[in-house]
This record gives structure tokens, sequence and C-alpha cells, in this order.
């Protein structure tokens, strides 16, 4: 009786089977390839490929299978060609599932490695549809583009856990980077992690956040969404004057940005409303290539300095494609006279007509700045006058 009660105390005591497994099969020896770790809901999945030694040329296989009393039914298969599997290095195989009309239960992640036909590793993910318990916590919204992948999680109850984030060229994972303890304990609250790798411009990757919760059970929650690469920058600040303009370009994108700046002077009439047909003056200049926080200032002198006038500065930024990107405008005054313009000196009216009656402040070369001959004349008589007096 006693060996009865205690065997039904360690049957207690012995842990269940987590309802969201993996559990992998190795064939082989230790340096062989081998599922190290995988992930499916319904909407999308994840394979880990690793391995202790190099390896290229292998095949991975998946399918999503529902169960349901004692029989499997098979509903999407796909396969997957991995080139390269380097030493002591995750390769991450991502896909999505297109599932039509999902019905509640328990559903299989299956994935098989292989060589040739040979089987190397195989291993299984199972999760439940539409009954499981509520997760610890969810994600709200899910933003990546071409500078990197914003997320907004909320959480169910105070909680711990790892965010990692995923950039996804086609069905490989080309960047990955983690946060680790990241806690929430009330509101929801917005996490971001920018792309360490360089992108295509107008070619299409995927985002993916992939969240993991240790306690009670280890569980994932994860998101996947497509974005569009494309070159970007901005206009941070400009700078403009009779004598010429200036733009600095900030880079917005892991597609290196290879634009151009685009400067154009109009003249205005009198009451800064009306407009010449044709541009008094312009420049196009070629922006130093930008990343994502980058930035450069462009420099252009005009070919002639503005006369006195109102002038409208347009500046236009154009990326690789010659897409206008973003477009600013200011207004220059130039207080240079016709006469100032023509003989390249600055100063007003008066000054000009003083310059033109021949009143200067020097006389002569060789003279004393700021006194007439005259003064140096007078100066020498009287000296001479009292020198005579005291002989």
């Amino acid at each position: 009786m006693k060996s009865a009660f205690f065997l039904f105390i360690l049957l207690i005591l012995i842990p269940v089977q987590p309802a969201f497994a993996a559990e992998t099969l190795l064939v082989g020896d230790t340096g062989t390839p081998r599922i190290s770790e995988l992930y499916s809901d319904l909407e999308s999945f994840d394979v880990t490929v690793y391995s202790e030694e190099p390896d290229e040329e292998l095949t991975l296989e998946t399918s999503l299978v529902r169960t349901e009393s004692n029989t499997e039914d098979m509903l999407v298969k796909k396969v997957f060609s991995v080139d390269e599997v380097p030493a002591n290095t995750r390769v991450i195989k991502v896909g999505l599932w297109d599932v039509k009309g999902a019905e509640d239960g328990a559903y299989v992640l299956k994935a098989r490695l292989l060589r040739d036909k040979e089987l190397l590793s195989e291993s299984e993910y199972k999760f439940v549809y539409g009954r499981r318990s509520i997760p610890k916590v969810r994600i709200n919204d899910l933003v990546p583009n071409s500078e990197g992948i914003s997320v907004v999680i909320s959480p169910n109850e105070p909680v711990l856990f790892d965010i990692e984030y995923m950039l996804v060229d086609g069905s490989d994972v080309v960047y990955t980077t983690s946060t680790e303890k990241v806690a929430l304990t009330g509101s929801p609250e917005a996490f971001s992690a920018a792309w360490g790798t360089l992108l295509e411009n107008n070619r299409e990757y995927l985002g993916r956040v992939k969240i993991q919760v240790y306690s009670p059970r280890r569980e994932f929650v994860a998101s996947t969404e497509s974005f569009t690469a494309k070159d970007d920058a901005e206009i941070t600040d400009i700078y403009e004057d009779e004598t010429g303009a200036s733009a600095t370009v900030f880079g917005r994108s892991q597609v290196p940005f290879e634009g151009n700046l685009a400067f154009t002077v109009y003249e205005l009439g009198g009451n800064a409303s009306s407009e010449t047909a044709s541009a008094f003056d312009s420049s196009r200049e070629r922006v130093p290539v930008l990343l994502t926080d980058d930035d450069e200032t462009v420099e252009v002198a005009w070919k002639e300095r503005l006369p006195r006038g109102i002038y409208r500065l347009k500046i236009e930024l154009t990326g690789k494609d010659g897409d206008l990107i973003e477009r600013r405008e200011t207004i220059i005054e130039s207080d240079l006279s016709s006469y100032s313009y023509l003989n390249g000196a600055e100063g007003n009216d008066s000054g000009s007509a003083e310059a033109g009656n021949g009143a200067t402040e020097e006389d002569g070369a060789g003279g004393i700045p700021g006194f007439s001959a005259a003064a140096v004349l007078a100066v020498l008589g009287i000296s001479t006058v009292l020198f005579r007096k005291r002989s």
C-alpha cells in the first residue's frame, strides 16, 4: 500500500511535456549538420540548422500536419535548398503558410534535413491553434522598413522575455539581432532594432520578430511583415546668400543613397509674387553615399553674385532612380547694388557715389592711411615755426 502511495506521488512530481515542444533526432556523428531549433504557427515558421563542421548542398523538407484522433493530414509541404552551413553558425530558414479555413486543433511542423537522399536530422514542433491558453505577451503591431524594424508588445501580466529581430531575404535570414531579458509590467511598449547590413534598392524583404518567454514554460510568439527596401534621405538644414547655397542631407535607409541635389534660383518681382520665366542660376551636385544616420553637406557657388533683388531658391533631392524625395524652397534677399555688383565691391549707394567722386581714405601709393596730403603739409609748417621760436 505504501509503495502504491509513493508511486502516485512520484507521478505527480514528474514534469509534464510542454504542449509546444520540439523533438529532434540526429542521425550520424556529432559533426553532422542538424536541426537545432524550430517554431511554427499557422501563419509562418522558422527552422534553424547548425553544425560544428562546415557543410553544403543540403535539402530541408518542411511540412504542416494537422493531427486529430491519431490521424495525420498533411496540409502544406515546402522544400528549401541549404547551399552552405558555415561551422558554428546558425542558418535560419523562414517560410509562410497559406492555410485556408484553418480549424481549431492540434498541428505539427515536421522538418527533415537531408544530404542527397541521406537523412541527417529530423525534428517536429507541436502547437495548438484556437484553443491554446492566452500567452503572457502579444504583438500589437509590427512595422519593418529600410532602416530597421519596430514592434509594439503588450503584456498580459508582468513578464521577462527575449526578442529576436530577423531580416529575411526570400527564405534566408540574412541578419539577426536580439535583446534579452526585456521587462514589461503594464502598458504596451515599442521596441526597435536597426538593420546592420546593406539592403538592395526596390527589393522585397520580410521583417520578423520572435519573442521567447521562459516562465512558467518555454513558449514563442512571432510575427512577420513584408516591405520593399528604398533608398531614402532627408534635407535637415539649408543655408543661402548672394554667393551660393548649401544643404545638409541625412541618410534614412540601409540602401546606399546615391542621389543628387539640384539648386535653382529664380528672380522675383518687386512684390515677391511674380517670377521670371527662366532660372537666374542653377547647379546640380552629387550627394556622397549615405546610410542610416549618416549626413553630408553639399555646397554650391553661383556663377555670379546675385544683384540687388529678391530671389526664390528651390532645392530638390532626388534618388538614384531620379525619383523626387524632397523639395525645399526659401527666399534670398540680396542688398548688392548694380554698381557694387559690377565692380565686385559691397556697399550702399552713398558709399558708391563717394567712391565715384574720388573721395578715398588713402591717397597715393605709399601714403599714410587716414591722412590727406594737405594735413601733412600743415603739420610740417607748424613744426618749423615752433623750432624757429625756440632758437
